[in-house]
This record gives structure tokens, sequence and C-alpha cells, in this order.
């Protein structure tokens, strides 16, 4: 299958996670991929696929940028955290659906970062990113909160959108869920809005998924 650049989005926190100290997760606990979607838990016509990040050269808003590269891309990656990832597709132009998973040494750490990430987005209402090279671009991301059924003890859902160069582009619904000691990222995107009841089924179903791995 083709691959499509999914480019812009999330963060490097301007923290280390230093406090990764705490008491580790019990190594009974299951792998955390275990936790993932797969193709059986999305209605039919979704396959495996890999998404390919495409670099910005400059954001209006650094932080914005970093935090939405963290969130969908596990850029960086913070020692002590366990990471797992599952992308998949509807055909090449989409629907695509992204879920990251991170499972932390205790529940204070994740609830901490949990936090600390929506800190950052909620200055994040609006901010462009530019893109030099063959296909020059800027891209104006908006994140407006929406309202959605809890997947987890913590959980915030954002519409996203973004315009290349004033022409709306997609549209996307990330769902950030914590459940104990484990965080799930949830993006379902596409050239048009997912239905609500749809998308709550695929996050009702990650969020259940996630609770079986949860440290």
């Amino acid at each position: 299958m083709n691959q499509m650049p999914l480019g812009r989005l999330l963060l490097v926190a301007s923290m280390t996670l230093g406090l990764l100290t705490g008491t580790a997760q019990a190594s009974t606990l299951p792998p955390l991929s275990r936790g993932l979607l797969t193709t059986a838990d999305l209605p039919k016509g979704y396959y495996a696929w890999t998404a390919e990040y495409q670099a910005y050269s400059a954001s209006s808003n650094p932080a914005c940028s970093k935090t939405m590269d963290e969130l969908e891309f596990s850029t960086p990656r913070f020692r002590g955290v366990e990471y797992a990832r599952a992308v998949f597709a509807k055909g090449d132009l989409g629907p695509w659906i992204l879920e990251n998973l991170r499972r932390y040494p205790n529940e204070a750490t994740a609830d901490h970062d949990f936090t600390r990430i929506l800190n950052v987005l909620s200055g994040c209402s609006s901010f462009s990113q530019t893109y030099t090279g063959r296909d020059p671009a800027v891209i104006t991301v908006t994140l407006t909160p929406i309202r959605m059924a809890k997947v987890g003890s913590r959980s915030k859902a954002i519409w996203v959108t973004a315009k290349s160069n004033g022409t709306w582009t997609y549209g996307e619904i990330l769902i950030l869920a914590r459940v104990r000691g484990t965080f799930m990222i949830l993006s379902q995107l596409g050239f048009k809005r997912p239905s609500p009841k749809t998308a709550q089924a695929i996050a009702d179903r990650a969020g259940a998924k996630m609770r079986k791995v949860a440290g």
C-alpha cells in the first residue's frame, strides 16, 4: 500500500521525566502490544499501515508542534516508559487510525505526564507549520475540545483540523486517555469527519483493551 505523509503534529516534553523513579510496574503485566487495536476490532476494510513522518521546517508555536509529534509519533521516547503502536488505513485515501500506548513505571508519573500534555495543548487552539521541499506548504492546525464519553480514568477528546495554504485538508478526532499507569493516544483522521457513533465505538474498544494491560 502507498504511504502518505501525515506531515505535522505533536510534543517534546520540556521536562525529561526525571521523575521516573517510583516503583516499577510488575513484570507479570501482559505485553503492552496486547492492548492495541487490531483489524478485528475495527469496521470492515481496515488493514495495517505505516504512517510516514514528514518534518516541518518552522512552526508558529514550537511547543504545540513538538507535543503533537510526541503524541502521534512517540518522538522523543522517554527513559523508563514502554511504548506500543498500531496504525491502520481504509484505502490509499484513508481514513486512518493511529494508536499509541505508553506504560509508565507508576500511576503518579503517568498522571503527571497526562496533565503536562493537556496544559500544553490548552494553549494550542491554532498554530501553523511550514513545509519546504518538493511540496511547499503552510499547514494551519486548529484544536477544539469536543465531548465524547470517557474511555479512561481521565480522558480528553479534541477535534483537530488542518488547512494547507488556506484550503481545508483533513480532520482528526484525537482522544487522550489514561488508566492507572497506562496512557493511550488514539487518532481517527480522514478527509471527512468520522460519524460520532463510529468514533465512539472505536474509542470504547481501544479503552477496553488498554485496561487489560494497564499497569
